[in-house]
């Protein structure tokens, strides 16, 4: 499918505001830059795309906040859940329903909402977190396999853990750079990958490694209460374009 060139400034531009956010945040890349290359490339081409750009910009901030990994917990047992969630759901791309997956993620997060501004400095109990990291990580591997977006669910769920910031973005970026190696290694390995797709996805990367970095630097510069409420708001607005694909039938 051809593009005009108004589109192709479009896309670039989501691609950058979303690495921006991502470098600040850990997450927002996907959310934002997927629906928008949807609308004039189509979901299977746009997830298809930004699969490469992910493994990389999420191996950037992994590496850069990697002193953080002993400030996180259950890490291990989502990964491990996730791979398997991760292929499942990229085998099924081309069936799941994803305005139901949205409608039920939306719920989910609008309820962690209510309770986090209801109870200030909300956070999950050890308890819940422990068994909970398996689930949760099988349906965020899922979700990232099938519609290349698992950030809306490993946001609400890491911000219950209440983390240091940059602890906060190891953890969420651990995560997205295995589901995504996973996602681009399955998604190669059924035959999405068309020489197209793949220069595409490599000429991507290139308002990633741009606005990724500026991300960061500006993240330096917020307070840990700013930070969580920056992620509360990044939340609320995932939740608008999650109600939107519901009743819309969009890109989820």
């Amino acid at each position: 499918m051809g593009i005009e060139a108004l589109d192709l400034v479009v896309i670039v531009a989501a691609i950058a505001v979303g690495a921006f956010i991502k470098g600040a945040t850990g997450g927002g890349l996907p959310q934002l830059a997927i629906p928008v290359m949807a609308v004039f490339l189509g979901v299977e081409h746009a997830v298809v795309v930004m699969a490469i750009p992910g493994v990389v910009a999420n191996g950037l901030l992994v590496w850069s906040h990697r002193a953080e990994a002993p400030r996180t917990r259950h890490l291990p047992a989502m990964l491990a859940a996730g791979v398997v969630g991760s292929v499942a759901g990229t085998m099924l791309l081309h069936s799941l329903d994803g305005r139901v997956l949205s409608g039920v993620l939306a719920l989910v997060i609008v309820t962690y909402i209510v309770l986090s501004v209801a109870k200030p400095g909300f956070t999950l109990p050890e308890r819940v977190t422990r068994i909970g990291a398996g689930p949760v990580g099988l349906a965020a591997g899922g979700l990232q396999g099938a519609t290349g977006i698992s950030g809306p669910l490993l946001t609400t769920w890491l911000h219950g853990f209440g983390m240091p910031p940059r602890a906060y973005v190891f953890a969420l970026s651990s995560l997205f750079f295995v589901f995504s190696t996973v996602q681009a290694i399955t998604l190669a390995g059924v035959g999405l990958y068309t020489p197209t797709r793949l220069l595409e996805s490599l000429l991507a990367l290139l308002p990633i490694l741009l606005a990724l970095p500026l991300g960061v630097r500006a993240a330096r510069k917020l307070s840990a209460r700013t930070f969580q409420r920056v992620i509360l708001v990044l939340l609320a607005a995932s939740v608008v374009s999650l109600i939107h694909d519901t009743f819309a039938g969009a890109p989820s």
